[in-house]
């Protein structure tokens, strides 16, 4: 990761043309297979069904290596520019205020509930399992955002969770 670079790192030139021509080949690669699901339905026999599909299929991977090919090391290096550029300037960890650190203690614990009470209690709720799944995947998310909101000094506390050695340190308040 690139959290220890200095901030203030010579921009590399934009690649132009080439950047996007490949962007646009690897973006496509992605929709072959589907546009092969689409067009094997309009065909009659059954070996224009599977050489369309197959043409199709195999085309995504090639077109994901030759989107590589065209983006070439110039591309990359002002992707990772960019992506640097990003995280020091918008995305860098902040110190966080105790009312958002409590609100995210509050988004980190609320999601357990309706998990444990779907999970160990379902005869308590008269719901489809769509409903199941919608609150099961809400609370999923709520839980996940709560990490964001807590910042990164809380990723280091949950981090310490899982190594042997860590301890915890109190601050003490000043006593002036």
């Amino acid at each position: 990761m690139f959290i220890h670079r200095p901030i203030d790192l010579k921009p590399p030139e934009n690649p132009g043309p080439r950047f996007y021509l490949g962007l646009v080949i690897f973006i496509a690669s992605f929709f072959m297979l589907p546009i092969g699901l689409v067009l094997k339905g309009f065909m009659l026999t059954h070996f224009w069904k599977g050489f369309v599909l197959a043409a199709f299929w195999i085309s995504a991977p090639i077109m994901k290596v030759t989107s590589v090919a065209i983006l070439g090391k110039s591309s990359y290096n002002w992707i990772n520019y960019k992506m640097h550029y990003i995280y020091h300037h918008v995305a860098k960890p902040h110190q966080i205020t105790p009312l958002r650190y409590n609100i995210g203690l509050v988004l980190f614990i609320l999601p357990f509930l309706p998990n444990y009470m779907i999970s160990f209690m379902p005869h308590l709720f008269a719901i489809d399992i769509n409903t199941r799944y919608s609150i099961i995947i809400i609370s999923d998310l709520t839980f996940i955002a709560s990490l964001f909101v807590l910042g990164g000094d809380f990723w280091d506390k949950l981090r310490a969770l899982f190594m042997y050695k860590a301890k915890a340190r109190f601050e003490e308040p000043n006593q002036n």
